[in-house]
Parts: C-alpha cells; structure tokens; sequence
C-alpha cells in the first residue's frame, strides 16, 4: 500500500493518564475509547467518544496529565441528549474547534440475544441530533479556573440541525450527487458505509472534514467549509456554482478517513477501515492541501504514504493524529487499546512517530 511489508515501528511513547471520570457514565475508563487529539502549545486535547466532554492533559517528558475534564453541555448549548460522538479536534488560534460524527447508528447484536432479538437490533437504525455537531470554543472560556460560561459567545458557535441551531452539514448535503442518497431518510448507518465523520482539519476560516465513510468505489471523501467571518458558523460560498462546500475526493486504497492534522501546507491524513474490521492503517499526505484552490481529484500517486501504523486484533484502531511541538512527529492514538498499552490504573500508552518530512 504505501511499498512497505511491514508497519512502521515508533519512536517513543508518551503516557496519557486520564484520571477522571467519565461525564456520563463514571464508571467508565475513559482511556478505552479515545477518538480524537490535538496539541495546543504543552497541553492535550483529547476527546472520549462516549461522553460529552473534552479532557486536557499536559505534557512533562514522556507522560501527559494533570487531567481536566470539561463538560461541553455546560459551554454550548447542543440538540438532544446522549454522547456527542466526537471525532474530530483542531485548535486554531486561540479556539477550539469539534466535531461529531454525524453518523446513524445500527443497534448491535449482543451475546445474550435470541435470534428474534438479534435480528431486531439490526434492523433498528437510531439517528442522533448532538452527533451531529461542528462547534468552536475559546480555549480561554474552558481554561477559566471557575467554568464560567459566555452563554451568547458559546450558543453561537454550535453547527447542527435541532432547535436554534438552523442547519447543519447534513442538510448541506442532503441533495449532493454523491453524497445525499447515504443521508437522505431513511440514513445508512456509518458502519455500514454511510455518512461518518472522523477527522477535522482548521486552517482560518477554511475547515475540513474528513469522512470515514461512505467510500466511494475506493475514493475518500473530505468536505471543506467555508466558516465566514461572523461570531457563529455560517459556511460561505466555496464550490462551483456558489455551493457552499467544496468536495475532495482521495485515492486512499480502499480506506476511509479516520483523522486529519496539519503539518506546514500539507494535510496528514490517518486512513483505516470504513467498516468494523481490523485492517491496514496509513498515514498520507496531501502536499499544499492548505495552499490550495478548488476542487481537488488525487489519485495514488499524488499522496504520499508517510507511514504505515500498527493495528492489532479487536484492538489498538488508531483513532487520532497530532503534531508534537518539535514539528518533526505526531503522536497517535488507539480505540480500544491493548492491555499491555495500560499503565497504572488509569494510563494509556500513545505511540510517536518521526515524519520524514
């Protein structure tokens, strides 16, 4: 895939330690279901994606904690109940930028079902409002020691469909050629190759987002907004005709996208497995994707292949990508980690990797 036999092995490690508890099911090790992170300056950004907060660490050597858990509900005034489903982070300036996957959910077949119950569930889809979410914070309101809230600044900010909010991305897309039959009623779940985003890029006021799914005979899709200029979210004309997103499509062999970070001009992108399957994971990159204009079509040999990531057995999916400070690495993250990823009580061991550019 990228002319590699074999993935590539990290340099280091830094240990995460997330030591508080779960904002909607305490019980809950939040180390599990890591699914997004970013680095703003010595500290970490990283999101559960079952819960409805953002926990930030900060760095000292090979460790990362000092953990603080915000809960998002009391920042921004989001549709519907449940987790938030993030799957997305970037920090942009001084704001924060979110987002959910957007997905449909099927109901999973569980050990203790009967075969009547087992095909119950799978043909029960649940569609969820707060997953459908693309929200920006100051990091400063979420750093305030007393977790006061700037109640108009923060209702603003919030893109989704619900009460309040007006549209959101799927309505965007409701009607576009190659993506509107995954959305429009009655929705394909993410997991099976339907709408599911999982990868959030922000570069000014030009915001990207990766789709882990649907894959389109091979090709990954990214969709770019234009945010405009106002205090709240409000995509701008961008795309031929005036449409008000742009769509990219990417040869990632066969992948879908599972996070997107910026490294100078250029878009890393974390591709792995649309559906639930264990499989090759690579990172990409798409050279002066920030520099650039239009509507981009790359095939195979326009990205190139910057590393091939470890992935195991029902366990250790990558999940998110950042940039360390040296400029010259990213650290990675994983779902469902493996037991010896564990350390402590409530550690989790993410790998760094040299970029070779």
């Amino acid at each position: 895939m990228t002319g590699r036999q074999r993935a590539d092995k990290p340099s280091g490690s830094i240990s995460l330690v997330l030591d508080q508890p779960s904002t909607l099911k305490p019980g809950d090790d939040l180390r599990d279901g890591l699914s997004a992170i970013v680095r703003e300056g010595d500290h970490l950004w990283v999101a559960n994606d079952e819960t409805t907060s953002l926990e930030r660490l900060t760095i000292d050597g090979d460790h990362a904690a000092g953990h603080r858990s915000f809960d998002l509900t009391t920042f921004l005034t989001l549709p519907g109940e449940g987790e938030i489903d993030i799957e997305g982070l970037d920090i942009s300036g001084d704001t924060l930028w979110l987002l959910g996957s957007h997905s449909a959910v099927r109901k999973r077949v569980k050990d203790k079902h009967s075969p009547d119950q087992a095909r119950k569930a799978l043909a029960t889809v649940e569609v969820s409002q707060r997953r459908q979410v693309l929200a920006r914070l100051w990091t400063g309101t979420l750093a305030d020691a007393d977790g006061s809230r700037n109640g108009g600044q923060q209702k603003a900010t919030v893109f989704g469909t619900g009460k309040g909010t007006g549209g959101g991305l799927l309505d965007l897309l409701s009607d576009d050629p190659h993506l509107g039959g995954f959305i429009r009623s009655p929705s394909i779940p993410g997991k099976d190759n339907g709408i599911d985003c999982e990868g959030l890029a922000v570069a000014g006021g030009r915001v990207f987002i990766g789709l882990r799914g649907p894959v389109l005979r091979g090709w990954a899709v990214i969709i770019e907004l234009n945010a405009g200029n106002g205090p709240g979210i409000a995509p701008q004309p961008i795309g031929p005709g005036g449409r008000r997103y742009r769509k990219h499509f990417l040869d990632l062999r066969g992948l879908g996208v599972r996070d997107l970070c910026r490294h100078h001009n250029d878009l890393l992108v974390l591709a792995g497995p649309t559906m639930e399957l264990d499989g090759r994971t690579t990172l990409f990159r798409w050279r002066d994707a920030l520099v650039s204009d239009g509507e981009a079509v790359l095939p195979r040999g326009e990205l190139k292949g910057e590393l091939d990531i470890p992935f195991g057995h029902g366990k250790d999916r990558a999940e998110g990508v950042t940039v360390l400070e040296d400029g010259r690495s990213v650290l990675v993250v994983y779902d469902t980690p493996a037991s010896e990823r564990k350390t402590g009580d409530h550690g989790v061991r993410a790998d760094v990797f040299g970029l070779s550019e």
